[in-house]
C-alpha cells in the first residue's frame, strides 16, 4: 500500500507514512508481540508454538547464541519460521531463515511440547506436558506428519526488503524453498498509528502460476485440510441433530462428476461381495463409519440384481 487517504465526500487528504523506529516501536517488545497476538498475518491457521527460542547447542554441547523470533505450526502440520525486521531488512536475512529452518526441520513432537509448554509458562500460563502435547495435535488436521515437519514454511516481515533479497528469495522458491515476504507498513492516522501487513511475494499470480515442489506439497495439504474439515464438519452436524440413530444402514453411491465408466467398475466390485455396498452408522464422531453391512441391499430399480450402488 503506496497511498492511503482519508476521505470526505469529494475530499482525498494523504495519510502521512511513518515506521516502527521512528514512533520508537522495537522489533522485540512490540511488532514481535502484533505477530503473535495476530498470527494470522502469517497465513491461515496458525498456532505460534514459541518465540524467542534459542536452546540450540552444537555436538560438542556449547549452546548456540542463534535466537528463532517465532515459531508456529498450521494445521496441515507444517512449522512456520518467522524471521523479524523493523526496518529494511539484511541483504542475507533469508540466510538466516533457512538456518532457523534447517535447525527446527529436526525437531519432533516431543521438542515442540515442551517448547510450547516453556513459552506459554513464560506467558503467565499453566498448562502440563500432556496438554500442551495434545493441543499440538488438535490443531493439526488428520494425521500427525514427521516428515512435513522437516519441510517448514518461511515467513521473513520487515519494512522493506532490499533487491538482494527479493532476488534470492525468487530462486529460492524456484529451487523448492518455501519463503513469503511480508512488509509491515505504519501510518498517523488521526492520532493513531496504523499498523499494516501485506504479503508482496508470492504474489497470488506467482503462486498461480509458478509453483514450485514444495508449495505443491503445501496446496496439496491445504486441500486435505479443506476435504477433512468439510467431510467433518457434515459428521458432527448429523450428530449433533440427531438425524441418524445408531445403527442406521446407509447405501454409498458415487459421487456428483464421476463418469459412466466409474461406475461400471464400481458396480463391478460391489458384486464381488455382499457387504461392499453399505456401512452401518454410529454417532461416535470418532469413528464415523462403525462396521460393514453383511447382506446385500434391496437393488434399486434400473440397476442389476447382483450388484448395488457404492
Amino acid at each position: 500500500m503506496d497511498h492511503l487517504f482519508t476521505v470526505d465526500g469529494r475530499t482525498a487528504t494523504p495519510i502521512s507514512r511513518t515506521g516502527l523506529a521512528a514512533e520508537g516501536l522495537l522489533e522485540r517488545q512490540h511488532l514481535q508481540e502484533w505477530v503473535i497476538a495476530h498470527p494470522q498475518v502469517l497465513g491461515e491457521s496458525v498456532l505460534v508454538i514459541t518465540a524467542e527460542y534459542d536452546r540450540w547447542a552444537d555436538t560438542d554441547g556449547v549452546p548456540a547464541r542463534d535466537r528463532l523470533d517465532v515459531l508456529g505450526l498450521d494445521a496441515t502440520g507444517r512449522l512456520v519460521v518467522v524471521e523479524l525486521k523493523r526496518g529494511t531488512a539484511d541483504r542475507d536475512v533469508h540466510l538466516q531463515a533457512i538456518t532457523y529452518a534447517a535447525l527446527v526441520s529436526r525437531f519432533d513432537l516431543d521438542t515442540l511440547t515442551q517448547a510450547h509448554r516453556d513459552f506459554l509458562s513464560r506467558r503467565g500460563q499453566t498448562l502440563d506436558i500432556g496438554a500442551c502435547r495434545q493441543r499440538l495435535l488438535d490443531h493439526v488436521d488428520g494425521e500427525w506428519s514427521p516428515a512435513l515437519l522437516q519441510r517448514p514454511r518461511q515467513v521473513i516481515i520487515a519494512a522493506d526488503f532490499p533487491k538482494q533479497v527479493t532476488h534470492s528469495v525468487v530462486w529460492l522458491s524456484e529451487m523448492g524453498i518455501d519463503i513469503d515476504l511480508v512488509q509491515v507498513g505504519l501510518w498517523r492516522v488521526e492520532g493513531h498509528i496504523v499498523a499494516g501487513f501485506t504479503k508482496v511475494y508470492p504474489t497470488p499470480e506467482v503462486e498461480e502460476f509458478t509453483l514450485t515442489p514444495t508449495r505443491v506439497e503445501g496446496e496439496a495439504a491445504a486441500k486435505k485440510l479443506q476435504e477433512r474439515s468439510r467431510s467433518r464438519n457434515a459428521v458432527h452436524v448429523l450428530v449433533g441433530a440427531g438425524l441418524l440413530p445408531d445403527g442406521t444402514r446407509l447405501l454409498m453411491t458415487p459421487r456428483h462428476g464421476v463418469t459412466e465408466a466409474i461406475r461400471a467398475e464400481i458396480r463391478a466390485w460391489v458384486a464381488q461381495g455382499t457387504g461392499r455396498a453399505a456401512v452401518t452408522w454410529t454417532n461416535d464422531t470418532a469413528s464415523h463409519w462403525s462396521g460393514m453391512r453383511t447382506e446385500p441391499p434391496t437393488p434399486l430399480p434400473g440397476w442389476p440384481t447382483t450388484s448395488s450402488r457404492a
